[in-house]
């Protein structure tokens, strides 16, 4: 039996792992695609938004209300329209494709095609949160798709071997067309792939042909871009940017994301404790810029640096909290990195490499570091202020369009920080800078104070109170270090207060 299993592996990689990720996938929907009610996911925002617009199109509908998001997903979608879950034949597609490449690369390093598929499926579909983000319509099955032949077409070109510049350029303008955040991954890979080629062989042509390659995919996206939206930015594209990036207090989002945000986020989970083979997959990845020589040491930093820029955006980026990791399933922006993840897991524990226990260790260490809050001085600015809860369910509170004005001015809730309900007391949280001196907090904001963009937060929500308030508490930051909070057997606790309750 094992023996059929390598050979069907080794002859047929791709139809194979498609074989147990079709399977997997009707089990899972338990054929309710079939049915009219459609499967779990079909009253959620997200979804509904694709749904939305890939009907919209089966219809030639072009009216700027029918398409929020990035029109490629759910362009892809249109053909199947008609069926109450049309985005599950893309997702099958973007899964093999996000196969090959991957199965690609990992011959690049060595890795035959049965280690290959298990390493693969056991990224994608051997957790059960993880795999409902292929089963799932998100964007980022497409762009995952995209980034890993993207991957597997740079390879080629580093290693002298088959050249398709015009294929590797379509590629990255297709990341960065399905998620606009995502071109900084296409940046990276194409920095390296066209390097050789281009600057130091001074092979013209194929810059040529990279260029003409995103050129064709871009131009028709524009030219439907204009029929729909004209000259202006999107609605989804105006509230992204009013969300932004804040690169500022990179570290505690990142330890509030990664190691452990229980104390600012009770009842939540970083994802080292969810996932803690990120952790050797990231040292694997170092001991193999560290070991690895030629051009698969280039492909190796290639991948590094494209993870390492793509993940700091990221945790920087301000609508990306731990109340939303796995409630509102958000860690779909990292499912292109798990399988890299799991590769460098592997290659981690093959090489056998002493150096590898010490780059753990390392990172280890760096993991045991957290931030916690501490109660603030009177006089200094605070990370976070706690006010009495108002009478009102936490869906409310955590949506409404609140405001907190302080010394400095008005930050918004959801834009500028977060509010969280905690029993007696709601937690408002600042992302982009610290809380002021002075600070009152407007559970109902009146237009003159602050103003939101189309779709940020509720607007049809008015807690409940007398306005503004005071803040009760006040809280900063302090960094702690210990026993790694993510490992077991979890001594952090779950932090102060109770934990929003799970959908």
């Amino acid at each position: 039996m094992l023996h059929w299993i390598r050979r069907q592996f080794d002859a047929h990689p791709v139809r194979t792992v498609m074989a147990v990720f079709a399977a997997y996938t009707v089990f899972k929907i338990n054929l309710k695609f079939f049915a009219p009610e459609g499967p779990w996911w079909r009253g959620w925002h997200d979804q509904k938004q694709y749904l939305q617009s890939a009907r919209a199109f089966l219809r030639f509908d072009l009216s700027p209300d029918q398409h929020w998001y990035p029109l490629l997903y759910p362009l892809a979608g249109a053909p199947f329209a008609w069926a109450p879950t049309p985005f599950v034949p893309i997702n099958l597609a973007c899964y093999a494709l996000a196969f090959w490449g991957f199965h690609r690369v990992c011959a690049r390093f060595g890795v035959g095609s049965l280690a290959a598929g298990l390493l693969f499926l056991a990224a994608t579909i051997g957790d059960l949160r993880i795999s409902k983000f292929w089963l799932e319509p998100w964007t980022t099955t497409m762009s995952a798709a995209f980034v890993w032949f993207a991957f597997a077409e740079a390879a080629d070109m580093m290693f002298g071997g088959r050249r398709r510049p015009w294929l590797l350029g379509a590629l990255l303008a297709g990341i960065a067309l399905v998620r606009p955040a995502d071109v900084v991954v296409g940046a990276v890979i194409g920095g390296f792939a066209l390097w050789r080629p281009v600057l130091m062989e001074r092979r013209w042509p194929d810059l040529a042909w990279a260029i003409g390659g995103a050129a064709a995919a871009f131009l028709p996206y524009a030219v439907l871009y204009l029929a729909i939206y004209g000259w202006r930015l999107t609605d989804y594209t105006l509230l992204s940017g009013d969300y932004g990036f804040a690169f500022a207090d990179l570290g505690w989002k990142a330890s509030i994301l990664l190691v452990d945000p229980a104390p600012w986020f009770p009842g939540e989970t970083g994802l080292l404790r969810e996932l803690p083979w990120l952790l050797t997959g990231a040292a694997g990845l170092i001991l193999g810029v560290m070991r690895l020589r030629g051009p698969a040491r280039w492909l190796a930093l290639c991948m590094a640096l494209a993870a390492l820029i793509y993940t700091a955006m990221m945790l920087a980026y301000v609508d990306l909290v731990p109340s939303g990791m796995w409630r509102f399933f958000n860690a779909h922006y990292f499912k292109w990195l798990f399988p890299m993840a799991a590769l460098f897991t592997w290659l981690l524990l093959s090489w056998r490499d002493l150096r590898g226990l010490a780059v753990v260790a390392a990172l280890v260490l760096l993991a045991s570091f957290r931030i916690v809050p501490r109660p603030a001085m009177p006089q200094e600015p605070a990370k976070a202020l706690a006010f009495a809860a108002p009478a009102a369910p936490w869906q409310d509170i955590y949506f409404a369009r609140s405001a907190v004005v302080d010394a400095r001015g008005a930050q918004r809730s959801p834009a500028d920080y977060h509010q969280l309900w905690m029993g007696d007391r709601v937690m408002a949280i600042a992302f982009k800078r610290p809380f002021a001196g002075d600070a009152r907090w407007y559970g109902v904001t009146p237009s003159s104070i602050a103003t939101w963009p189309k779709g940020s937060g509720k607007a049809e929500v008015a807690l409940p109170g007398s306005w503004p308030q005071r803040p009760v508490a006040r809280y900063a930051t302090k960094l702690a270090f210990g026993y790694p909070c993510w490992a077991p057997p979890f001594p952090c606790g779950t932090g102060p207060g109770p934990a929003l309750p799970r959908n």
